[in-house]
């Protein structure tokens, strides 16, 4: 799992590469926590280099939607594959998330 940040204004952009599964969830958990505590923006995540996601791997994102929330943040998730989207479509989870096609899209709406 490769996981790469950038700032955008005071917001963060994460591109995350790989397979979030239980395998890497620790790992990313660790990584996306300490932007959603060392950051002051909304967080925007692209998941087109995502291949598969697992429970654990949406389990991250519904801790960080409500964590940013206490801090009247959001995350924003984009280019969400077919694949990935198939999963979070039967989760029934999606509606929790700002989804947009595309990372442009998603960094627009960042204020």
């Amino acid at each position: 799992m490769e996981i790469k940040t950038k700032k955008v204004g005071k917001h963060t952009l994460v591109q995350l590469d790989g397979r979030l599964d239980i395998t890497h969830s620790d790992e990313v958990e660790a990584k996306l926590l300490d932007d959603v505590q060392a950051g002051q923006g909304d967080i925007v995540i692209n998941l087109q280099n995502i291949s598969y996601i697992s429970s654990s791997g949406i389990r991250i994102f519904v801790g960080m939607v409500r964590e940013l929330e206490k801090q009247n943040r959001k995350l924003k998730l984009c280019n969400i594959t077919p694949n990935v989207k198939k999963v979070f479509d039967v989760v029934e989870l999606l509606d929790l998330f700002e989804v947009y096609e595309t990372e442009q899209e998603a960094l627009a709406t960042l204020k």
